[in-house]
């Protein structure tokens, strides 16, 4: 039998347990340990699976195996969850497996591509940390993030170093991270007057990572270094990292940070379908998926059926150690490129690559557009460096392409939404409709770090 992951270490080696490299035949056994306790624990507590399950002709007494959970297990969405939750007004939306009055914290997604969902957690009896999961050594890992302790690690943070925490909606877990690598969170946020706060704080304690950064938090902190003349090389001087989120980062917001001293040391954190996060690793070669937390599949957006082996589709994911709100063989709606092949770094896992979302695509004239198709043709055009826009997608093949662009309110409008229209015809070969609007009028419709990249008008 796999022994659970050891406990983490504190040395000077790239890792911060030894799951990280285990051998592929082992990582899969313990996959397997994990996932039939989960699947019964599930099944007996969760009201949306059960439901599910029970409507497939499908019993925990089925799943002997992986590959029998991978043959009979239905699928579940985020709609699915949205759909129980007010049908049957529970916020939890039918995946809550513990009573509700013994939740520590609660959370929710931003919302950016429908009503925000619930997140929960619950704080161990140990240390506030462990989780007492069904089927798991109760002296394992934590139950939610494990893999960001890991990659905080593997970015060579370090016990009594100072991390600038911008605020979020699951800054309560963020916090507990950070603690359990011996970390010094330094709470600030994204709103405009903590910029200033930003750039004082970080030449006062020299933190040595920023969690996280976003395109419009760079934007403004551009805009804040041209009005004080502040050197921003020597404010990111003592960074080791700065990991960024909340959507992908557009390719002027890249160059800024790169012209900032920063070469080598962005690290792009996304999605790990609902579960967790992930996040690049020194090698800068996709995204790390820690496959000890997570059941990992890829799957067709259009036929559901499962595509073995490496290759694109969409993200697929199944909690092997969140007893609290554990998602089963979820589909994400996040198109990404996944291989199994060891990193340079020394990991074993699966990374993968975004593409996309399923539901962002458009299709105009027989070509495929997505958001990061257009984003650096927008922040080509002076007025409009932000990369604030939307795609307007009333339905996934559209007669034209229709975009909504934000611009800084200098310059003429006719000027810059012609000059708008050759940029984005040079990068997708497509002459769009624009509607421009200010800056300040896109940036209400999301959380400060992003904004939805699609609308339906």
């Amino acid at each position: 039998m796999v022994q659970e992951t050891p406990s983490p270490h504190r040395d000077e080696t790239a890792f911060f347990d030894a799951v990280e490299a285990l051998p592929r035949d082992a990582l899969s056994r313990l996959q397997e340990q994990r996932l039939l306790p989960m699947v019964r624990h599930v099944y007996e507590h969760s009201a949306l699976v059960r439901h599910n399950w029970d409507a497939a002709g499908v019993h925990p007494r089925d799943i002997k195996s992986v590959a029998d959970f991978k043959r009979l297990a239905p699928f579940m969405d985020k709609d699915q969850i949205r759909d129980w939750r007010d049908e049957h007004d529970d916020p939890f939306g039918g995946i809550l497996c513990i009573p509700p009055r013994d939740v520590s914290f609660i959370a929710s997604s931003s919302g950016t591509t429908g009503d925000p969902t619930l997140f929960s957690w619950q704080w161990g009896s140990r240390d506030g940390l462990d989780p007492a999961c069904p089927g798991l050594d109760p002296d394992g890992p934590s139950s939610f993030w494990p893999n960001t302790h890991r990659d905080l690690w593997q970015m060579g943070v370090r016990p009594g170093e100072v991390i600038v925490m911008l605020a979020n909606r699951i800054r309560g877990p963020v916090f507990r991270v950070l603690e359990r690598v011996g970390a010094i969170p330094l709470l600030l946020s994204h709103e405009p007057d903590d910029l200033c706060a930003f750039l004082e704080m970080s030449r006062r304690y020299r933190p040595t990572v920023l969690f996280t950064a976003s395109n419009p938090f760079i934007h403004q902190l551009e805009q804040l270094a041209s009005e004080t003349r502040v050197d921003m090389r020597d404010v990111f001087s003592s960074y080791k990292a700065v990991m960024f989120a909340g959507e992908p980062m557009g390719p002027r917001s890249k160059r800024l940070l790169e012209s900032w001293g920063l070469e080598g040391r962005i690290f792009n954190q996304t999605a790990f379908g609902d579960i967790a996060v992930a996040h690049e690793c020194t090698a800068h070669d996709g995204m790390h998926a820690h496959e000890d937390i997570a059941l990992v599949e890829l799957v067709d957006p259009q036929t559901g059926d499962v595509i073995e082996g490496d290759g694109v589709g969409e993200l697929c994911v199944t909690s092997l150690l969140n007893h609290v709100d554990p998602l089963i063989r979820y589909r994400s709606g996040d198109m990404v490129r996944i291989t199994s092949e060891p990193c340079a770094c020394g990991r074993t896992g699966m990374r993968y690559w975004a593409v996309g979302r399923s539901g962002d695509e458009v299709v105009v004239d027989d070509r495929t557009v997505l958001p990061m198709d257009v984003w650096g043709a927008v922040e080509d055009v002076a007025e409009c460096s932000a990369g604030l826009f939307q795609i307007i997608r009333a339905d996934r093949h559209m007669p034209a392409l229709r975009l909504r662009v934000g611009h800084n309110g200098t310059g003429d409008p006719d000027a810059i939404r012609r000059r708008l229209i050759a940029s984005v015809h040079a990068a997708v070969g497509l002459r769009p409709e624009i509607e421009l609007v200010p800056d300040d009028e896109l940036l209400k419709l999301g959380p400060p770090n992003k904004i939805p990249r699609t609308a339906k008008q």
